[in-house]
């Protein structure tokens, strides 16, 4: 039974996944700035198993359900940080990526630092807690604890980097298609 039962929770992560990205592109209007998004899965992934070594947890049922939280933080957190960055380069259409990436990241800091502290400090009575059930509890609050911890400082390098390399790409088709023409 147990078998069976990560068998479907790891089904709900693909479609939990796959749905954030379909509203996502629909809300986006592009495929390019979900994808960006969704880099930070995999950031946070790492941090999640960290979270789970240093409990001496294992994947089981909670920490799956922890990951699939964790897939919606940490793409909450991505999405404030793109969407700010579109929203100052519709502002200011002179302004460089790079410029308007900056800026992103020094105005978004303090609400993504906020969200993965308060998260974190909300978490950690369930990870050192020593009671009954504990051990049953633990897996989570590590899995999504180390999640938003590594997923936080990668968000802030990683998505950055990819957003305007990512761009670039996005811009040299247009430009040589407006040169053919």
């Amino acid at each position: 039974m147990i078998a069976e039962s990560i068998d479907d929770l790891l089904l709900a992560v693909v479609l939990a996944v796959a749905l954030v990205f379909l509203v996502m592109a629909a809300q986006f209007e592009s495929f390019l700035q979900p994808l960006i998004i969704m880099f930070t899965i995999p950031l946070a992934l790492i941090g999640a198993l960290a979270g789970l070594w240093l409990v001496d947890g294992n994947i089981g049922i909670m920490s799956i359900i922890g990951i699939i939280v964790l897939v919606g933080v940490v793409v909450n957190n991505a999405i404030v940080l793109v969407d700010y960055i579109n929203l100052r380069r519709r502002q200011d259409p002179n302004m460089s990526v790079r410029n308007a990436v900056l800026e992103a990241c020094q105005v978004r800091l303090r609400p993504i630092l906020m969200t993965t502290i308060t998260t974190v400090i909300g978490l950690l009575p369930v990870v050192l807690a020593r009671g009954v059930g504990a051990e049953f509890q633990r897996p989570l609050a590590a899995t999504i604890m180390g999640g938003l911890i590594t997923s936080t400082f990668l968000t802030l390098f990683v998505i950055p980097t990819v957003y305007e390399a990512l761009t670039r790409l996005e811009r040299k088709p247009r430009a040589e298609a407006e040169i053919a023409q």
